[in-house]
């Protein structure tokens, strides 16, 4: 229940005037807001003029327009965005403290559950609030409250809704229930923020056909015209506007005349009154513009045409990167729901005359002492102005809208330049640290019912527990919610004090959201709310509580979880042994740690860990965990390395380095790890290739001389099943041979080259194969891979992309290439979605593609630009290739999957490489989530103290060959070529036709000609016979 009395009894931190010590964070304020309870508010609602809106929320029945029911948690939020838009607000100046209430006034039932803080507009006197203020600027003068100081509230707010719980399908219900209503009109001199000054009335250009008086038809068209009251568009559609009529009425929307602000100035530095500018037309809209990220756009469209019917719905326009023009503003107006992309968006930004520095580039007239303006840039500028400026939305809504916190960007000027009634920002992270709160408390709600005995995992049989399997319920506390106040002091003092989530929810507030009196005042927000805050003064933390709790649109878990029942999520980590070239890789990155730890003697600039080098640093914490997945490394830093150790270790055998004798011990042990990598052939292999290793059983020596142009050929005697189904080789095969990505997918791809005829009438082709060839290639395949995670990734997709959709998520470019060669390899269809090298609508189209085909079951993502927004409610398996430092990051990830609309239990899968870095991460993270303090996680995760200590001093991994025996191993094989591949005839004959041992041949340099009769007959019926040669 919104009532800020109740909240003071249970949501975990006291009331302001309390003496207690303990002081709530922002983010301990942000997780105990209170679910929307339209309760409190019913009366008040029913007794407006928009009491019907509000009774068709609350009605049990769906909707009228839409195909899908709302959650009752739902229908609260939409109560909730509704009555902000409808009915809002007094907003108390903060420059008052609330100090008690006079209980001798009889209190009335129209009572703002928010109070002192917050006030109903209407019905406001003393008997609606009761509450004593006293002034800060006047300390021990008293206020009634019906005498203070009251900001009107904006229209509008902040939809922080978790992840996956339908904000979506809110906001669409939110403009299906308004459609009819049309945007405020503004009054003659009203200043519009970042646009200009309202420059008339309400006009329209419409008039009466007759000369003279004009008829009560006319005025009657032109009086509904500027009431504005309800769109006259939906009526028509309805049928409340006679079809006689609407002709006349469509082709003149009332609009209103618009000064843009101009700041000019004269040679001296003063302003200039005279300065004029040109003004524009803005046209009245019952429309809602929707900004959405490009990667969201056809999801929109999707839940769309999902929720919302065909008939009676919503009239929907499209604006991406592909649309040229953007529509004249009486086309815009025609439809509901404007959706456009940021990209888009963002291209139709031109610096409005806003300041003297904008006013440069377009105009320097004025700033010459010119009286008007004689280049006719102003003209230009007002007459080209982008469309979308050019109406008056109804509403505008920013999809993922965080964004919005950045103020330079031109995404986010133009979104201020947009004139909008009612302003919304749709985001499950409203400032970057709330995120941990949205992350723990999802995980907290997910407690999901176990599997029944007939629902465990499909794998063996095996019960979930036995498997290792964990639901969310009863998974480890590293999911657990984190609600002290104690923030960790790893960070720097600027983000340890929560200052940079108060600067970003400050922006919203002020510059998008515009309330006031943080709108007029760029400094008010920090000195009337986050100063008292952080010294407590009293009240500061409660006026700070009202107003999150009045501005921000959440469901609390809990509350969700009481009717939405998702099916199970159930994870687990698997530690994988490493490979012997994959322990190699690993070690080599640890003994550059040690080296360069022993030569700066751990001091110094180029010291790894010194302050001043954490450019380097991270990279080679990069390569670090690159190398638990795979790593390759040059083979000109191992020759240094090796080079840098032996004359750091002289220097201490003839006493100029006075090296502790447990430093020498490690310098000499890796420098002994950088020999075995310089001196193992396979490894340099591999390393040489830039490209992953993979183990081939039954391949031709010719093709893999000749064809392949390799010579590495390496025998590797291993007793594994996979290696046992390829172990009859003929003597014209490799027992085992190492090659690459790129040569396996020469070989792979290769087999239309290989049996193509060129031409019939000479002999074969290097290129081509014999029979024999063919016979051995058909059974040849990789056994082993030098990855231990693309083996298991790969042996579990086989497994279940027949019958269910699978997300890898990756952490950067590389290992995207990898997997997607893997996967080529293995001739599993799949898609890809990455940041580089694709473009907004093919990671669009394979969004959608993934979402509805039968055949691409598989999707590998880039987690850094997958993990927010998108839904893949469609998979039901998940793996993560290593285990992600940010915890919010991953669990944001997992509810692509896991949300509305899953249908299946969701398993993930987080791989970790046994004996590294990736252990200690996973324990440090869970140790982060277990402790009783608010840990904000580092962005880095060498920017936390435990772990720069854990990767200062790194461990070799203790590689035994016996146990990575079964490491990277593929089960089963994968066949290079498909089974159903067929030998083609006309290449089998020419083998055997140019074969030495063909006896269709008398000679092995030229076949015989052979003869046939040809028979010339004339007239007289006698005939001559000839011998025509030919080549048979």
């Amino acid at each position: 229940m919104e009532s800020h009395g109740d909240a003071d009894q249970h949501d975990g931190y006291c009331n302001s005037n309390s003496n207690s010590s303990r002081h709530p964070s922002l983010l301990d304020i942000f997780q105990f807001l209170e679910s929307p309870n339209p309760s409190p508010f019913v009366d008040i609602c029913s007794t407006s003029q928009y009491a019907d809106i509000f009774q068709a929320c609350t009605s049990a029945s769906k909707y009228d327009g839409m195909r899908t029911s709302l959650y009752q948690y739902q229908k609260n939020s939409l109560f909730k965005m509704l009555r902000r838009e409808l009915l809002p607000d007094f907003f108390l100046d903060p420059l008052l403290n609330a100090l008690f209430e006079d209980k001798s006034v009889e209190k009335k039932r129209f009572t703002h559950p928010l109070q002192p803080y917050f006030q109903f507009k209407h019905g406001f006197d003393r008997a609606t609030n009761r509450w004593i203020l006293e002034s800060q600027i006047n300390p021990g003068k008293r206020i009634r409250a019906c005498d203070a100081s009251w900001y009107s509230d904006s229209p509008g707010g902040i939809i922080c809704e978790d992840m996956g719980t339908g904000k979506t399908c809110e906001c669409l219900a939110l403009i299906l229930l308004t459609k009819r209503q049309m945007a405020r009109p503004p009054v003659e001199g009203d200043l519009l923020p970042c646009v200009g000054t309202v420059a008339s009335t309400l006009k329209t250009d419409y008039c009466s056909r007759d000369k003279g008086l004009p008829r009560l038809k006319d005025l009657a068209i032109i009086k509904a015209l500027l009431s504005c009251a309800e769109s006259l568009r939906i009526m028509f559609d309805e049928g409340m506007v006679p079809e006689e009529i609407w002709p006349h009425m469509e082709p003149y929307p009332p609009y209103y005349w618009v000064n843009p602000i101009t700041e000019s100035r004269t040679r001296r530095g003063t302003a200039s009154d005279t300065a004029t500018s040109v003004a524009f037309k803005v046209y009245m809209s019952s429309s809602t513009i929707v900004v959405v990220p490009d990667n969201l756009i056809d999801q929109w469209v999707r839940e769309k045409y999902k929720h919302i019917e065909d008939v009676h719905g919503l009239e929907m326009l499209k604006i991406d990167s592909s649309t040229n023009t953007i529509p004249e503003p009486r086309a815009l107006i025609k439809h509901d729901l404007v959706l456009i992309s940021v990209s888009r968006l963002s291209k139709e930004y031109i610096p409005i005359d806003s300041n003297l520095g904008e006013m440069w580039f377009m105009c320097r007239c004025y700033s010459r002492g010119l009286q008007v303006c004689a280049c006719g840039q102003r003209s230009q500028n007002a007459t080209s102005r982008s469309p979308l400026l050019r109406v008056h939305w109804k509403r505008l809504i920013v999809d993922e809208g965080h964004i919005m916190s950045s103020r330079n960007t031109t995404r986010s000027m133009m979104a201020a330049y947009l004139i909008a009634e009612r302003r919304w920002i749709c985001t499950g992270t409203p400032t970057q640290n709330l995120v941990h709160a949205t992350s723990a408390l999802a995980a907290e709600a997910g407690d999901s019912p176990p599997l029944s005995p007939h629902d465990n995992n499909p794998d063996d049989g095996r019960s979930l527990s036995a498997s290792g399997w964990s639901d969310r319920a009863s998974a480890s506390r590293a999911d657990s919610p984190v609600r002290s106040s104690q923030q960790r002091r790893s960070r720097s003092a600027v983000q340890r004090d929560g200052t940079s989530d108060f600067y970003q929810l400050g922006t919203l507030v002020s510059k998008f959201l515009r309330i006031d009196p943080f709108a007029h005042s760029a400094s008010a927000w920090h000195s009337l709310i986050v100063q008292p805050y952080k010294r407590d003064d009293p009240g500061a933390r409660d006026r700070l509580r009202a107003l999150l709790q009045n501005i921000m649109v959440r469901n609390r878990p809990e509350t969700i979880s009481t009717e939405v029942s998702l099916p199970p999520l159930y994870e687990k980590s698997v530690e994988l042994q490493p490979t012997a070239q994959q322990a190699l890789t690993y070690n080599t990155v640890v003994a550059f740690f040690h080296i360069n730890a022993i030569l700066t003697e751990r001091a110094g600039r180029d010291y790894f860990f010194h302050p001043e080098n954490k450019r380097h640093l991270r990279q080679i914490v990069q390569n670090l965990f690159g190398a638990c997945f795979w790593f390759s490394i040059s083979l000109k830093h191992i020759t240094e390395g090796i080079s840098n150790g032996q004359i750091a270790l002289e220097l201490w055998e003839i006493g100029k380095k006075p090296y502790a004798a447990e430093d020498v011990e490690l310098l000499r042990q890796s420098i002994s790890i950088l020999k075995q990598a310089s001196e193992n052939s396979e490894w340099r292999y591999i390393a040489q290739s830039e490209s992953i290793g993979y183990r081939v059983a039954g391949l031709p020596a010719r093709i893999s001389k000749d064809i392949l142009n390799t010579h590495s050929v390496s025998s590797f005697k291993n007793t594994s099943a996979a290696s046992e189904n390829n172990s009859s080789c003929s003597s014209a095969t490799t027992s085992q041979q190492l090659i690459t990505a790129a040569q396996l997918l020469q070989l792979v791809n290769g087999s239309r080259l290989m049996l193509t005829v060129f031409d019939e009438t000479l002999p074969p082709r290097p290129i081509n194969i014999d029979p024999q060839e063919f016979d051995h290639l058909q059974k040849s395949a990789a056994t082993h891979c030098s990855s231990n995670k693309i083996a298991y990734i790969l042996n579990q997709i086989q497994r279940f992309q027949p019958t269910e959709k699978c997300i890898v998520f990756v952490n950067n470019r590389s290992e995207i290439t990898l997997l997607h060669d893997a996967l080529r390899i293995a001739r599993i269809p799949h898609l890809v979605y990455a940041s580089q090298g694709m473009s907004q609508s093919q990671r669009r189209n394979n969004i959608m593609t993934f979402s509805s085909s039968t055949m691409y079951n598989t999707i590998v993502m880039d987690i850094q630009l997958a993990a927010y927004g998108i839904d893949l409610s469609a998979a039901s398996r998940v793996w993560f290739v290593s285990p992600t430092w940010q915890a919010a990051r991953e669990r944001q990830a997992i509810k692509r999957a896991h949300r509305l609309g899953q249908s299946k239990p969701v398993f993930v899968e987080t791989l970790l490489t046994k004996g590294t870095v990736e252990e200690a991460l996973w324990r440090r993270r869970q140790e982060l989530s277990e402790s009783e303090q608010d840990a904000v996680v580092a962005k880095d995760v060498e920017e936390d103290g435990k772990m720069r200590g854990i990767l200062s001093n790194s461990s070799f991994v203790a590689f035994k060959p016996d146990q990575a025996a079964d490491a990277g191993v593929f089960s089963p094989a994968i066949r290079l070529w498909p089974s159903n591949l067929r030998y083609p005839s006309s290449l089998r004959e020419m083998y055997f036709f140019w074969s030495p041992n063909s006896p269709e041949n008398a000679s092995s340099s030229v076949p015989f000609f052979k003869t046939r009769k040809l028979v010339l007959r004339f007239s007289d019926h006698t005939s001559l016979n000839f011998a025509e040669s030919s080549v048979k």
